[in-house]
């Protein structure tokens, strides 16, 4: 539901707005920017903008926070950040305090960014001693969802796994740790802590983000963990569907009872 219906003169009415709003700002723009110079709230805003994706209106972008753009328009113009200077190197962030915030952002914005019908985010990572299938198989994080589309019958299972990398452990293996993933997973992403003012030196960045695109690999760099409008998609991750039989084996190693719960409700 659209929240504070008497705001707004009509569906159609917001629709214009939202529309004509991206196109002041060249055809394209940020899905934080809009919600923020529109006044609406996540209730107001994703309804609004996924009927005009619907409609074939918009189509969905990259960048911090998610984007969208007008179709048929040009490419807009990336304005490119001024750089930070003076600000002193913040404290090492170990892979661990990753986990949370990340969920937390792939459970709630990004969920609705991607416009899953419904979701399980699970924080994988922690298992201890657990057989999950050897090395590299075990994810950081695992997102289960469910998609439809209005003008495609049926329903759509995804199962996406995320590689988390703190800035002082960012390297290209984790392309390769999240494409071992993908023998199971319909995607897989890896996802980079680079703090503001800090860039990984001789071109590591454009190293990781070639070799991710060769192979299908999704990239996300974020620059705040907990905050969706600092997550840059660099890639999105390429869909793969794999043999339903490994897919079940994920799964069941690697999803909790409840999770498995909530995935059979999906399908009844």
């Amino acid at each position: 539901m659209l929240e504070s219906p008497g705001a707004f003169e009509d569906i159609s009415a917001r629709e214009e707005q939202l529309i004509e709003l991206i196109k002041s700002k060249g055809g394209h723009a940020g899905n934080v920017t809009l919600q923020r110079e529109l006044g609406w709230g996540e209730a107001a805003y994703w309804p609004i903008r996924d009927r005009l994706v619907d409609a074939g209106r918009l189509e969905l972008g990259r960048g911090k926070g998610g984007s969208v753009s007008i179709v048929d328009q040009g490419p807009a113009t990336t304005v490119t950040p001024p750089a930070v200077f003076g600000v002193a190197p913040p404290a090492a962030v170990v892979e661990s305090e990753l986990y949370e915030p990340v969920a937390r952002v792939l459970r709630d914005q990004w969920a609705k960014d991607m416009r899953f019908r419904s979701h399980v985010v699970e924080v994988t990572a922690r298992q201890g001693r657990r057989d999950t299938g050897g090395t590299w198989t075990r994810p950081d994080i695992v997102v289960a969802a469910l998609r439809v589309f209005p003008h495609v019958p049926g329903k759509f299972f995804d199962l996406i796994t995320f590689e988390l990398k703190p800035f002082d452990g960012i390297d290209v293996t984790a392309v390769f740790e999240a494409l071992s993933h993908r023998r199971a997973a319909t995607q897989a992403y890896v996802w980079l802590h680079i703090p503001p003012g800090l860039e990984p030196q001789d071109g590591l960045l454009e190293r990781i983000k070639e070799e991710a695109s060769r192979h299908g690999v999704g990239l996300i760099v974020g620059s705040d963990p907990s905050e969706y409008s600092t997550w840059d998609v660099q890639l999105r991750a390429t869909r793969c569907e794999p043999d339903p039989e490994y897919l079940n084996q994920f799964i069941a190693q690697q999803l909790s009872s409840l999770s498995h719960d909530e995935l059979a409700q999906w399908f009844r």
